[in-house]
């Protein structure tokens, strides 16, 4: 790279800083646009690899040099809603920045990278009966609106029939035929990112009858004093917000499931209900923690997922084999992640569901590649006993994702067993 170009790529990182800094998400608490102009000036300016939480608390947020950051959770907390607002800003008022800021987990320096292509933008999608009332997104600008607003919808899109669309790939055919069915709804549920931030911060592990009657809503304040959280902390906690993995595997799997008109509602998990999870087919995005429905389904499972509050990550423990936990590597170019899948019939035995959950997005991305593949999905057949009724049998598998952008042939099959019941 010559001085010039040098000079140049310090200038437009410089600039994006300022955008961010002076957008909606980030100018209106006085503390976050403090931690981010610090954080970038270290970077920057003093051209530090690595920032380290004592060294922000000290700087940023006045507490002695050689504070305990085991017992002070300032820093983490702050980064984390910094994280979910950054996030924010370049899924909406940012969406045509060339250049995407990121602040890693365990090292708080940030990171610059050139955004990546988007994928192609599908068809708009139609309200379904259940929709009234609500606005109803193209699939394309809803990648971001999953990621940044309040608001979600019920939708259905059209697409070609499932035998037009996996006529060469029987066993990705059978499977999505069992989810999408004619004459049948089926609920997408996405996650609710802001009820695994409350349960992260504060501590607490809440129930899905908890979830269902909106308890956890009403103690809000209490539960935030005691948490030491601000005002802007409980703020958030109202919004329904999803995450990019989601969006980005809600727009695949409309590609490769092929579902008619009508067949696909989108729901949010706030606002889903046992009634629905009893009586529909349903496809569940995220972890018992991000997805609290996927709670009244771990009696048939092995896996669970289990925050590290550290790395702030998910990760799966085997709880049929010991509590065997299967960790994501990130260092050097391997970057392997996991990817839980588990295809169960429904909680009244009337329908299917799937539960996709990852350790990150790159890992939930992996997955859907991996449910959209021929060979991927024959081999985990395989291993499975053979269901009644030519039907996809129903199981519990772990998939290991190597790379950011691996094809399904790197990925590795890593259980795949029967539930129970």
């Amino acid at each position: 790279m010559s001085h010039g170009q040098a000079v140049d790529t310090a200038n437009a990182r410089k600039l994006l800083i300022e955008r961010v800094a002076a957008s909606r998400y980030i100018h209106r608490s006085a503390r976050l646009r403090e931690l981010l102009l610090y954080l970038a000036e270290r970077v920057l300016a003093d051209e530090a690899a690595e920032v380290h939480e004592q060294e922000v608390g000290h700087d940023v947020f006045g507490r002695p040099a050689d504070y305990d950051t085991t017992s002070d959770n300032i820093v983490r907390v702050h980064a984390s809603m910094l994280r979910k607002r950054l996030e924010q800003y370049f899924a909406s008022e940012g969406a045509d920045e060339p250049l995407i800021l990121e602040i890693p987990k365990g090292n708080y320096a940030p990171v610059f990278r050139e955004r990546p292509e988007p994928p192609p933008i599908a068809p708009a999608l139609e309200p379904a009966g259940r929709a009234t009332g609500r606005r109803v997104w193209a699939l394309g600008a809803l990648t971001a609106a999953l990621a940044c607003s309040t608001a979600y919808l019920l939708a259905t899109r059209p697409a070609p029939a499932l035998g037009v669309v996996s006529s060469k790939s029987p066993t990705v055919r059978l499977f999505w035929s069992q989810l999408f069915r004619p004459g049948r709804t089926t609920d997408v549920v996405l996650d609710d990112a802001t009820v695994a931030l409350y349960q992260e911060l504060t501590g607490k592990t809440l129930s899905s009858s908890e979830y269902s009657d909106k308890s956890y809503l009403r103690n809000l304040a209490a539960t935030a004093a005691a948490s030491n959280l601000d005002e802007q902390v409980v703020a958030l906690f109202k919004r329904r917000n999803s995450s990019f993995a989601d969006a980005n595997f809600l727009w695949k799997l409309l590609q490769v499931a092929g579902a008619g008109p009508g067949q696909t509602a989108l729901r949010f998990a706030r606002d889903y209900s046992f009634r629905e999870l009893r009586a529909d087919n349903a496809v569940l995005l995220g972890n018992r923690r991000s997805n609290l429905w996927v709670e009244a389904f771990e009696p048939k499972v092995g896996l669970r997922w289990t925050y590290d509050a550290a790395g702030e990550s998910y990760y799966p423990v085997d709880t049929w084999n010991g509590g065997k936990s299967y960790h994501s590597d990130t260092s050097g170019d391997t970057r392997e992640g996991y990817c839980g899948i588990s295809l169960l019939p429904n909680l009244g035995g009337t329908g299917t569901v799937l539960i996709v959950s990852g350790t990150g997005g790159s890992s939930i991305n992996g997955g859907a590649d991996f449910l959209a593949d021929e060979h991927a999905l024959s081999a985990l057949r395989k291993k499975l006993p053979t269901a009644k009724d030519k039907q996809f049998p129903y199981f519990e598998a772990l998939i290991r994702v190597e790379g950011r952008s691996a094809s399904p042939r790197n990925s590795t099959i890593v259980l795949c067993r029967a539930p129970k019941g």
